[in-house]
């Protein structure tokens, strides 16, 4: 894997918690994961990534951080299933910002990131592209963890 398609993405992700929440992420030492279904997170955001390399980059979070997240948009909701709309919908926009600020970095590369989506969920799924390794690169705050996943193949040209 490719530092300059990856660093996009870290870059990204630590610039918007710092302009938009105030909070300085420290990164950890990155690690190979294996696949699983088994997992403390429980909401990723998903961005599928095109053209000279097929797969994911995946930011997950804790339920803590998320509503810590939306406690410094200074957003009150009325009800827990308004909080949860919220949140998804938080979580959707910020990773949006993510792939957006990623994408004008990827362009000389060809690399296309998709409008992404999120899954919650008590060990949701994320579908990893086959034979591909997947990346962690985990991070704290003063709010708990969150991870960025990375996980892609360049398939060979014909």
């Amino acid at each position: 894997m490719k530092a300059e398609y990856i660093n996009p993405f870290l870059e990204a992700t630590l610039q918007l918690f710092r302009q938009t929440f105030g909070i300085e992420p420290v990164p950890g030492k990155a690690f190979l994961m294996e696949k699983s279904n088994t997992h403390r997170w429980d909401v990723s955001g998903v961005m599928v990534l095109t053209g000279p390399v097929i797969g994911v980059v995946v930011i997950r979070l804790t339920r803590y951080l998320t509503e810590k997240l939306l406690e410094k948009t200074g957003i009150t909701c009325k009800d827990d299933e308004e909080r949860e709309e919220v949140i998804n919908g938080m979580i959707g926009e910020l990773v949006n910002v993510i792939a957006g600020n990623a994408s004008g970095k990827l362009t000389e590369y060809n690399i296309k990131v998709s409008v992404p989506f999120v899954v919650q969920g008590e060990n949701h799924s994320v579908m990893w592209p086959e034979r591909a390794p997947i990346v962690g690169i985990p991070f704290s705050t003063n709010y708990g963890p969150f991870l960025v996943n990375v996980s892609f193949i360049e398939p060979k040209k014909k």
